[in-house]
């Protein structure tokens, strides 16, 4: 986990607008998550997930933090519902995917809506 300085987030947003982040780090689990806010507490934080309900018209004067946490599983399920915990960087998309393939009924119309 590197924080990187003046850092274009043009792959983060789904205009592809130009726009910088002071500063810009992603977190993969929950512990650089953790590490990130401990540290960096007194700085002016951005938190970004697919980048696909903003519209970038400056850059960012704050420490962006993407959040790319994967994973999903099942947590518990009877004959009428499951429930199912996702991390917040899963893609959508690909969720109602794999619900799908699972055979849990329910998200199918939710298909191809952009974002975490």
């Amino acid at each position: 986990m590197q924080i990187q300085t003046n850092f274009s987030l043009k792959n983060y947003n789904t205009f592809g607008i130009e726009a910088k982040a002071k500063q810009f780090v992603a977190v993969h689990n929950l512990a650089e998550l953790q590490a990130i806010l401990k540290n960096h507490s007194s700085e002016k934080k951005f938190i970004l997930g697919g980048g696909s309900n903003m519209l970038l018209t400056q850059d960012i004067d704050a420490l962006v933090i993407h959040i790319d946490l994967k994973g999903k599983k099942i947590i518990k399920e009877n004959d009428d519902f499951v429930w199912v915990e996702s991390q917040a960087g899963e893609v959508w998309h690909e969720f109602v995917l794999w619900t799908i393939d699972q055979n849990f009924g329910g998200l199918e119309n939710m298909s191809l809506i952009p974002g975490n």
